[in-house]
């Protein structure tokens, strides 16, 4: 076999380097990473085999279903036959590094219901592992009245010691206390309708699930209700933290709570965090009322 021309050989190489190092970032992915395991998961709850389930549920895993009822890895495995979902359909994939959430919607045959879900994955050391399942009831028509931000102050003098100072949970390291500490400022932005201060805390693809099952609502949707609470003077009361638990994995977090609002019932809400050149933001949350 003939040697290349030399004017031919760097071309050549140069190609088959970049192949190699774009063959070699698609295999580091870490969405490439979770997404197969999900799979293999999710075909193993529709077959309610317990061994291979388990294998991919985190030790402080917790699957919270639509009702809001939140169950361990070890009470969840034996109910898997009853949450077996038809297909995920309209599947959307946040890689943030060390962790990847996946969501969508599905139907529950056994429930005759269909549901809004959330998976989390995150990267340990040994394999990616789920971290969390969420559901939230998927309406079938948007509620004219969208739910899930706050009790309205009805002119009433206003408090939010909890959640805008305080909160029922001690982080354990200091990046998981960034990530409480400007939750909170969220939270205090909200109380006094500050979109200017409110916008810069989500990514600008932020979604937000919220338990009344309407349709997800994105940045610029909260940006107009939050200025329309503006302009028609209305406060409402942030919904006081009951529970609350931060894992921090490189430069994302993932924020699992449940909140007891002035009105109504309890809600279970998962939050995905992103850090972006120093600054934490919220890219995703979802919440599920408690009945």
């Amino acid at each position: 076999m003939r040697p290349l021309p030399r004017r031919l050989r760097f071309p050549v190489f140069l190609t088959v380097a970049l192949v190699s190092a774009c063959s070699a970032r698609a295999q580091a992915s870490p969405e490439n990473g979770a997404v197969a395991p999900d799979h293999s998961l999710t075909a193993a709850i529709s077959k309610a085999d317990q061994a291979t389930v388990g294998k991919f549920l985190d030790s402080e895993f917790t699957w919270t279903d639509r009702t809001g009822k939140t169950r361990s890895k070890s009470e969840i495995l034996p109910a898997l036959a009853s949450l077996a979902s038809e297909s995920d359909a309209d599947v959307k994939v946040i890689d943030a590094g060390q962790v990847v959430l996946i969501h969508g919607n599905h139907r529950i045959p056994s429930q005759n219901a269909s549901v809004r879900f959330l998976r989390v994955w995150v990267k340990r050391s040994e394999a990616w592992q789920l971290l969390v399942y969420q559901e939230t009831t998927k309406a079938d028509k948007n509620p004219e009245k969208r739910s899930g931000f706050g009790a309205p102050s009805n002119d009433m003098p206003v408090g939010c010691d909890n959640p805008c100072k305080t909160v029922p949970y001690k982080p354990d390291t200091a990046a998981e206390q960034e990530v409480v500490s400007m939750w909170q400022a969220v939270e205090r932005t909200v109380l006094t309708n500050d979109v200017e201060a409110w916008t810069p805390n989500f990514t600008d693809n932020f979604i937000f699930v919220t338990p009344d099952g309407g349709a997800p609502l994105n940045k610029a949707d909260r940006v107009t209700m939050i200025t329309e609470l503006r302009r028609t003077n209305t406060t409402l009361i942030p919904a006081e933290v009951t529970s609350m638990k931060v894992w921090v994995l490189g430069d994302a977090a993932v924020m699992r709570s449940e909140h007891k609002p002035l009105h109504g019932k309890v809600l279970h809400v998962t939050r995905l965090f992103e850090k972006h050149n120093g600054h934490w933001q919220i890219a995703f949350g979802q919440q599920t009322w408690v009945d």
